[in-house]
């Protein structure tokens, strides 16, 4: 019996310490007082690093929201476009705001809240590029961020493409502009945003893959979490909040958001 015991003991402990690092509600959160956020800062504009080094970026701002209507200090856990639904599920992270397109894979392994925000994919090329059809990449190189939505669109589309795959946006765009790929696969935003780093009017969308909504991810079962999380979207949908985060990172209004 009093092994038992000791063994019961032990259990509870050993839960009570799981449940400190394992965040499973908006409790556990606000009990510890911090909430971490996985987000990619190399992702312009949705994560990045202002001029003093600081976290910037449409993710950025949405986190720093959702902190504050939680009523909790906010800890950025900087990831990539790989590891950062390993992080949420290896609790490194209570929650993912990291351009993280909402798709029934992903949704396997993590849970998804309601859209905050959406983007096209598009492929990028410079205009001179003769690129007027996906036959058109047939055996051509585009480049991609490892882990990124673009990948399967495009292959699903064109599946004698040759996908280059890198570890980061920066070097996804450099690929582009160094001649190295006939094109990338990227966001809608990026052609405007290289074409104002360069100085110039080079390069433009060739070609839509979609329209992508992201969403918040957190670990499957997180009931209460999710119930949390998806009443931030919502109120800071309807009082302009995330209206006015979107248009001061993208330069354009926030196109109307669907739930589910």
């Amino acid at each position: 019996m009093r092994i038992f015991k000791l063994a019961s003991a032990a259990l509870v402990f050993l839960g009570l310490s799981t449940a400190s690092v394992f965040a499973q509600s908006v409790d556990d959160i606000k009990t510890r007082g911090t909430v971490r956020i996985a987000i990619d800062t190399n992702n312009p504009p949705w994560g990045m690093m202002d001029a003093s080094m600081q976290p910037d970026g449409n993710d950025v701002s949405v986190a720093k929201l959702l902190a504050k209507h939680m009523g909790v200090e906010l800890e950025i856990v900087p990831v990539t476009s790989q590891n950062r639904i390993p992080y949420v599920l290896s609790g490194q992270a209570d929650l993912v705001i990291s351009s993280l397109t909402i798709t029934p894979e992903r949704a396997q392994q993590i849970w998804f809240s309601i859209p905050y925000a959406m983007q096209e994919s598009v492929v990028m090329a410079r205009k001179d590029a003769k690129i007027e059809s996906f036959e058109d990449l047939a055996g051509k190189k585009v480049s991609i961020v490892r882990g990124a939505i673009q990948e399967p669109l495009l292959v699903s589309k064109v599946p004698t493409v040759e996908m280059m795959r890198y570890d980061s946006d920066a070097s996804t765009i450099q690929a582009v502009t160094s001649g190295q790929v006939d094109a990338g696969a990227v966001g809608f935003l990026t052609p405007a945003a290289v074409n104002k780093t360069q100085g110039g009017d080079n390069y433009e969308k060739k070609l839509s893959l979609g329209q992508q909504h992201f969403g918040i991810g957190m670990k499957r079962g997180n009931t209460d979490l999710l119930q949390w999380v998806n009443t931030f979207i919502y109120y800071v949908r309807q009082n302009g909040e995330l209206a006015a985060s979107f248009e001061h990172y993208a330069e354009q209004p926030l196109p109307e958001l669907p739930s589910f």
